[in-house]
């Protein structure tokens, strides 16, 4: 199976360790269908520059590679798989699992929506009789059905009907225990996704207040995993204008040399007038990637549709940080002084 993979030579014996496990699984537990889609997500993985394939427990990749699959397609509750299952099989933590689905689908940017990683599951045992089974079914197709409604303000509120169905379901003893670790179970993995949905929509919407106070709470509530978000939070809060918290979060990830960080920087030290200070991190985040600037203010075309992973300097990488930090550069006063600024660097 490894050899038909485009991968990378040096991690050939590595992916065939995790298809193995993945296969074995796939045909034990599932079928066929599955265990396509784990091939899939195991070569993209394989060639994402965010993911270090190479590092870290195979057992760990298989199971985050499952989970995320599993997580799109609802299967845990469809096919009536716990998380001490999975764990099991993989001999890993439970908390592990879901630490890696998030990292794994942050990377390859897969949304709950996204069709590309969908399977006709025609063995579900979805539809169970006790009470507690038929209210997850509710949640899930209540949030299906939101994301398929094309008037965003509609489906922003439904969407925040299901967040409070969840956080209800879950209850406020789940949030006491697992506080810092919310995404230890399916449900609490699922919580916070439609948390993240539902920011995505304010943000949309242009309430960067409402998109930037759940940010900020999603990065509390799963604090083993913070990269899922705070890339995008430390540009919801430059547009609230939290500048203490900008700095917070600079000093809490000072080790984060993401393009994300580097232009927020930027940003940042822009609205505190020190122009020296954003020149030079201009320099720094044009040297990672000058698509972002040629993207913004040059007319190139920025990607289109699902972004399943990115390089360094890539315009997949270009398009996700304009994405994030768009409302931001539209200031034409932010807008001539980069300009002029690019043109001294380059």
């Amino acid at each position: 199976m490894v050899k038909d993979l485009n991968i990378p030579v040096e991690l050939e014996s590595r992916v065939k360790e995790i298809t193995d496990m993945l296969l074995e699984f796939g045909t034990k537990v599932l079928d066929d269908s599955y265990n396509e889609k784990f091939l899939k997500l195991t070569e993209a993985s394989a060639n994402c520059e965010d993911l270090a394939l190479n590092r870290g427990k195979t057992g760990t990749w298989a199971a985050g590679i499952a989970h995320s699959i599993f997580f799109i397609n609802d299967t845990l509750s469809k096919r009536g798989i716990h998380m001490d299952e999975l764990a099991d099989f993989f001999s890993v933590s439970e908390s592990t699992i879901g630490t890696k689905s998030r990292e794994i689908r942050k990377a390859l940017s897969i949304q709950k929506d996204s069709k590309e990683w969908k399977i006709s599951d025609k063995n579900s045992n979805f539809l169970k009789k006790d009470n507690s089974s038929e209210e997850k079914i509710e949640v899930v197709e209540k949030f299906n059905k939101a994301l398929e409604n094309e008037n965003i303000e509609e489906a922003a509120k439904e969407i925040e009907e299901c967040l409070n169905m969840l956080k209800n379901n879950l209850g406020e003893e789940y949030f006491k225990e697992n506080n810092g670790n919310i995404g230890v179970s399916a449900e609490g993995d699922f919580f916070l996704s439609v948390q993240a949905t539902l920011s995505a929509y304010a943000f949309a919407l242009g309430d960067f207040n409402k998109s930037f106070n759940l940010e900020k709470e999603l990065l509390e509530f799963n604090e083993a995993d913070t990269k899922n978000v705070r890339h995008s939070l430390v540009f919801r809060a430059l547009l609230v204008k939290e500048y203490a918290y900008v700095k917070e979060l600079f000093e809490r990830f000072k080790d984060d040399d993401s393009v994300f960080f580097k232009y927020a920087r930027v940003l940042y030290l822009l609205a505190l007038g020190d122009r020296q200070g954003a020149r030079k991190w201009l320099k720094k985040a044009i040297k990672h990637n000058f698509k972002v600037i040629e993207c913004l203010y040059g007319g190139a075309k920025a990607c289109d549709g699902e972004i399943l992973y990115y390089e360094k300097g890539s315009i997949e990488e270009a398009t996700l940080c304009m994405e994030f930090s768009l409302p931001l550069w539209t200031n034409q006063k932010t807008a001539g002084w980069i300009l002029n600024a690019v043109k001294k660097i380059k």
